[in-house]
Order: C-alpha cells, then structure tokens, then sequence
C-alpha cells in the first residue's frame, strides 16, 4: 500500500524529527520519504487531518482475547481488530483461556491465528502447568515458541513457585509476570475497603491487601534475582514500594489498568456493574497517585487489562456481576481525556517504556526504516461508531466525551485504516 501522511506531526524521541510536521511517504511497509512538501501521484493514498500525529506503534500488555474457550465473546482475529482500531501494532494475550496456554503447542496455534494482521501477538505463558499454581510449566519450550511473558492472570503465586520461576527464567532471559489481589484480605471482595464499601455494603477490599503482596513479590525478587513484572498497581503505597525497589537496584517493572487511572471508586456508588474490576476502583487519591507514578516512570506503563464480556455476565446484580470490560478501542482516548499526561508523554508511555520491558527496540521515524508506526489525532473526539455494540453497551466511558481517535496503524507492511 502507498501512502503519503500530510503535515504529520511526529512524536518520537528518538527521530531527529521529533516534533515537526512533515510529510510522510510510505510505500512497501517502510518510509520513503520525510520531507516539508511532497506530491504524489493519484496511486497514494494521503491521509490528512485537522491536528495529525504519528508515533511509532502502541504496545498494550495485557488484554483477553477468550480464545480458545469462549470464541463468543471474542476470537483472536476479533480482539487483533480492535487492537488495531485502538492504535496498538503489539498487543500482549493473556494465556486464561480454556484450555490453558501452558505448553508449547498452545503457543504455536495462537500464533497460526494471528497471521495476516496489523496487529502482532505478544504470546504469554502460562507459569504453571494448567495454571494450578504448584508446577512449573514448561517455560523455556515456550519461550522458543514466541512466548515473551509468563503469567498465572488472576491465580495466585506462591512465593516458593515464584521463586523458582525468577532463578530458572534467568536462564532464557525470560519474564515473569504477577497480578496482584490473590491475598487472603482479597478473598470475595466487591469494592474498594472504603467509601465504597461503607456505602453499598458490599465487602471490601483493603489497600493493605495488595501492599503485602507486593512486599512479598520484592522480596522473593531480591533473593532469586531475576526479572520480574508486577500487573495492576492500583495503590499509591504499592507505587511508591515500586518506585523504592527500583532504586536500590531490582530488576522490577509494573503497570496499571487503564480503568485505575480514570476512575475513582465513587463510580460503584450506583452499583454500575460496568465499573466492577480488578483490582476495584480505589480512593481518589490513589487514582491520582497512580497517574503521578506513571509520569514519573515508577508506574511503567498502562495496559488495557481487556476482558470482553456479554449480557449474562453484567446484567445481573453487582455481586455475581463479571470483573472487567472491554477497553482495548479506548486506552488512548481515555488516557489522553482524563489524565493530564501531555501528548508525548503518553504516547512514550504506549511505545517506548513497554518496548523495554519486553527487551526489544522500534525503528524510529526516519527515512528507509520500516514503518511501524500508529497514526492519530489527539484533538479529534473518540469515533464510538469503531465500537461493536456489545463494547459500546459495556463500556464504562462516556464515549461522547472521550477526545483523541486512532486514525490507523501500519506494521510490516500491513495496513489498518479507521
């Protein structure tokens, strides 16, 4: 495909055209040209727009794409879609699928699933053998599969399974990831301990809670050594033990669910039960601490924390109401309408800090490098036309307020126009 962006304005740190508006010609997956003004044939397709932008291309961590197990929801082909709408050219799979993806076959398949897309597979693994949280599973034979992360989800992580994942996944270089919200204190909680709690009556769950583990995960990091990726930071105290174990030297990194740093637990007041996630929306002062540490780089990045969900699972009571909504159209929108996290801070925050911690490097915006790139304008209001109507439905965004749309993506040569 041929492509010309017009006065394109290009965040990308490591381009010695950070910041200018260029034009942009693309032709066979790389870029042509970057120059003031250039004319093109009827054969290219020009992009324009009011306040353009161009990045290199969004990373998300952690989304559920339900496949195999629950194609109903979403299927890998689906879920790569959307990823592509919400700007994202990598998007990490979450192995919780039914069967688990503990082994190497697992792996395999999801990615004959993804072939054709301009939206690539991050593979995770799972950590341990049917995700039962006693065994190890086969890591390494993943890992020369594709798998990048290893990860039990939402299950629990012993210290002494931890442990040994840390010591032996120094062997591939491979990266174990933990979610938090498995402690004791968490066990059957709704909301938030606090007004949330007070409020509706439904149980809460402490700050105290995901603290311990985090502790406990630092802890067995600075014995085993090793890396280690904590998921779902949703407290300022758990921030700020990141941002302490960071300088004294571990090897450790961490993001929050894009919900925790646009709501406050005021939002489950009304027993909405599209604001149930985990972990739950805490107090306003922990949201507002989360999108400090992440400006400040002790929160590495946000991920969408995706989890499709049907009528069965939301149009019920608060209490057997599912955990979770779909979010992956909407990272960008959300972040860009409800933090104060400038532009380029953000999109740094989408490409380069997740680009790291997987280990891996982005060409740059720069002539004969391959386009790799997501295209937007930050000005423009979110298109919740891109939106089925089960996400629109479940949703906990005001989509007519959200501010910032995805205009496409490009990735090896593979392009996706909104």
């Amino acid at each position: 495909m041929k492509v010309l962006l017009k006065q394109a304005k290009i965040i990308d740190q490591t381009s010695a055209f950070h910041n200018k508006h260029k034009d942009i010609l693309i032709h066979n997956g790389k870029i042509a040209e970057i120059k003031d003004h250039i004319k093109v044939d009827k054969n290219y397709k020009t992009i324009e727009s009011k306040d353009l932008h161009v990045s290199k291309g969004w990373i998300d961590l952690k989304a559920h794409f339900c496949d195999p197990g629950h194609e109903y929801k979403e299927t890998i082909e689906s879920g790569l879609d959307k990823a592509a709408k919400g700007g994202f050219t990598q998007v990490g799979v979450l192995p919780s699928t039914q069967p688990v993806m503990d082994q190497k076959a697992s792996i395999d398949s999801l990615y004959r699933k993804a072939t054709k897309k301009p939206t690539g597979i991050i593979a995770m693994g799972c950590l341990t053998k049917q995700m039962k949280g006693k065994e190890l599973a086969e890591l390494y034979d993943m890992q020369k599969s594709g798998a990048a992360l290893f990860t039990d989800d939402r299950i629990s992580t012993d210290a002494s399974v931890l442990s040994n994942a840390l010591m032996y996944a120094q062997n591939f270089s491979g990266k174990i990831v933990v979610s938090l919200g498995h402690s004791s204190l968490s066990k059957n909680t709704q909301v938030n301990e606090g007004d949330a709690s007070l409020k509706t009556g439904l149980k809460g769950d402490p700050n105290i809670s995901e603290i311990i583990e985090i502790e406990r995960h630092l802890r067995v990091l600075e014995y085993s050594g090793g890396s280690l990726h904590i998921s779902g930071v949703s407290t300022q105290e758990g921030a700020e033990l990141i941002a302490k174990a960071k300088k004294k030297g571990l090897r450790v990194t961490a993001e929050a669910h894009v919900m925790n740093l646009c709501f406050d637990e005021s939002e489950v007041l009304t027993f909405n039960t599209k604001f149930k996630t985990q972990p739950p929306l805490r107090d306003l002062k922990d949201t507002k601490a989360l999108v400090k540490a992440l400006s400040e780089g002790s929160i590495d990045c946000v991920v969408s924390n995706h989890r499709p969900t049907d009528e069965d699972e939301k149009e019920v009571d608060f209490e057997s109401a599912s955990f979770g909504a779909p979010h992956i159209q909407t990272v960008f929108a959300a972040m860009n309408t409800n933090t104060k996290i400038g532009v380029a801070e953000l999109i740094s925050i989408l490409s380069d800090r997740p680009s790291y911690i997987l280990g891996i490097s982005m060409e740059s915006i720069e002539k004969d490098c391959i386009a790799n790139i997501t295209i937007f304008d930050p000005s423009e209001k979110f298109d919740s036309t891109l939106l089925s109507k089960k996400d629109k439905l479940y949703s906990p965004f005001d989509l007519s307020k959200l501010q910032g749309k995805v205009i496409g993506v490009s990735r090896d040569g593979q392009f996706n126009m909104n």
